[in-house]
């Protein structure tokens, strides 16, 4: 018989909080919490922050909410600009890329399925606190390690 995971709850300030240069990144339910099923980030964007240049996802799909602020969504089919309340889900496969190019901070709730794609941003920080140069090479490489690739 399969173990299914425990119910865990996840209360306000609860979270892996991640430090990264372009913004504060919370892991609110990994991938360890859901046997690989799926995991949700808060991302807390920046004014003008880039938070993911342009990029195709080769193993899992993205669902994301826009819970404050504006957050600009880069695609193959052209710009959308979405607003608290918004949503954009994007299927593997799919180039796409997300800014921030206002003046506010902006919040991004996002959804991965499958789980794993946490662990870029755990690697992200962890390099960050190190003290290594984010460099749009080493992204490259850690996106790689996840079945992403830049596009175009």
């Amino acid at each position: 018989m399969t173990a299914f995971p425990e119910i865990v709850p996840g209360r306000p300030g609860d979270g892996e909080v991640l430090n990264l240069p372009f913004g504060v990144f919370t892991v609110r339910i990994s991938g360890e919490q859901t046997a690989g099923a799926l995991s949700v980030v808060e991302s807390v964007l920046a004014p003008g922050a880039l938070g993911a240049a342009p990029h195709i996802h080769h193993a899992h799909e993205e669902y994301f909410l826009v819970t404050s602020g504006e957050v600009t969504f880069d695609t193959a089919d052209g710009v959308l600009t979405m607003e608290a309340g918004g949503s954009v889900s994007v299927p593997r496969g799919r180039p796409h890329g997300y800014r921030n190019a206002t003046t506010e901070p902006a919040t991004l709730t996002t959804i991965f399925t499958p789980a794993g794609y946490e662990n870029y941003f755990r690697e992200i920080a962890a390099e960050a606190a190190a003290g290594t140069p984010i460099t749009p090479e080493l992204l490259k490489e850690l996106r790689g390690k996840q079945q992403t690739t830049p596009w175009p």
